[in-house]
């Protein structure tokens, strides 16, 4: 049974920076490379080759590289017994084979991976200091499947918390990676809090080219908006004016009293 979506997913952000504010004002939105995460683990979950631990298996991962890029290799003319040799021989040494081979993965998903982080909740303390301008930003909410369906993103869903860092056997990785979303939306237990929800997109179309990484959003995605608990008087005055001019609902964070929890309150 598939885990349940959020109706609404929020972005906390900071109204002094003009890019932060483009996520309310013109719906745009920006999707990181894993590159630019706080988390070193985050995005870098790639295939354990130490898997390929008896010489069956290993001759198993090798005909299944060759058999995989055959009409490649052929069209290089390239032989395939040798490929198969020079592969045998590189997996003699598994703990280097795995280093260079996380060394090119790392730098193919930051160049073509975008990630765009959201979060099923809206009155995280933690987050509304981390990402919120230590409460003194705002946080927009979503309408998630207005924008998982907008077209615009290639899969969307819940992150997936654990204690231990997923292993993705590289005989079976295609199939693992496609049905886990084991690199994207896998995160340490630690994290849980966050209750993240993440876009991604493959920049594909044009690899040579730097990608746009700015997405805008549909123009009815926005459901509502939170002004942060300590945000000025007039970023909450501009925020306000705005989302009456769009029909956008605006709550208040406020303190709820006698515990440490966030709430809050329609005022528009």
């Amino acid at each position: 049974m598939k885990p349940k979506l959020p109706e609404i997913v929020y972005k906390y952000r900071n109204w002094t920076n003009e890019f932060h504010k483009a996520v309310l004002l013109k719906n745009q939105v920006f999707l990181s490379p894993p590159s630019d995460f706080n988390d070193p683990f985050d995005c870098r979950v790639t295939k354990n080759h130490h898997l390929l631990n008896t010489a069956e298996r290993i001759e198993e991962y090798i005909e299944k590289g060759i058999n995989n890029n055959r009409e490649y290799l052929i069209s290089q003319g390239r032989n395939l017994e040798f490929e198969r040799q020079q592969l045998r021989e590189r997996l003699q040494n598994i703990d280097q084979y795995q280093k260079e081979f996380e060394a090119l993965d790392i730098e193919y998903t930051d160049k073509y991976l975008g990630v765009l982080s959201l979060s099923g909740r809206w009155n995280s303390i933690l987050m509304w200091s981390h990402y919120g301008d230590f409460h003194k930003g705002y946080c927009v909410g979503f309408d998630e499947e207005i924008i998982r369906t907008s077209g615009f993103f290639g899969k969307g869903g819940n992150v997936t918390y654990t204690d231990d860092l997923p292993k993705i056997d590289p005989i079976n990785a295609e199939d693992e990676i496609i049905t886990s979303f084991y690199q994207t939306h896998f995160k340490a237990k630690e994290w849980e809090y966050e209750k993240e929800y993440r876009l991604t997109k493959l920049y594909f179309d044009k690899p040579d080219e730097k990608p746009n990484r700015i997405a805008t959003l549909p123009e009815n995605s926005v459901r509502e908006v939170i002004i942060g608990l300590n945000t000025d008087d007039a970023h909450r005055q501009e925020i306000i004016t705005f989302c009456k001019s769009k029909s956008i609902p605006v709550y208040q964070a406020l303190k709820k009293q006698y515990e440490f929890k966030v709430t809050r309150e329609l005022i528009n």
